[in-house]
């Protein structure tokens, strides 16, 4: 697996290329959440395109809205963005980051253009962030 991690000034847009495992997947989302600038990030891109096969199924995918879900105390105010032709992949993240175990806003999309297009479209988030548990109180 190779991925590339462009930071842009409001996000970062993840480039996978070749074999895709959901541990190499998983690790490279705990190095994009643990990178001080995603505290600002507005969206995170993961950009399968150039994947020629993947594992990632809905185990990943739990794991995945887990980490989520951590995330989401300390930064709010990010969407993510999975760029995909694989249908099969599509409805399972529809399914398992859409369903009961969603945080944060999650679209998917066929081309990096349309998903530029759907951030565009959505307003800004301006939610504060609850890291010290004081606004759940």
């Amino acid at each position: 697996m190779t991925c590339r991690l462009v930071w842009e000034p409001e996000g970062v847009l993840a480039i996978y290329e070749g074999g895709l495992p959901s541990g190499g997947f998983l690790d490279t989302v705990r190095r994009i959440q643990s990178d001080p600038r995603f505290d600002d990030a507005r969206y995170v891109i993961h950009d399968f395109s150039a994947v020629s096969r993947h594992d990632i199924g809905q185990s990943a995918l739990t794991d995945l809205a887990a980490l989520h879900y951590g995330a989401k105390l300390s930064s709010p105010n990010c969407r993510i963005v999975f760029v995909t032709t694989d249908s099969g992949l599509a409805e399972a993240i529809r399914k398992v980051l859409g369903g009961d175990l969603k945080s944060y806003e999650c679209e998917v999309c066929p081309t990096l253009v349309e998903a530029r297009d759907w951030l565009d479209a959505q307003p800004q988030l301006m939610l504060l962030s609850d890291v010290m548990g004081f606004i759940g109180r």
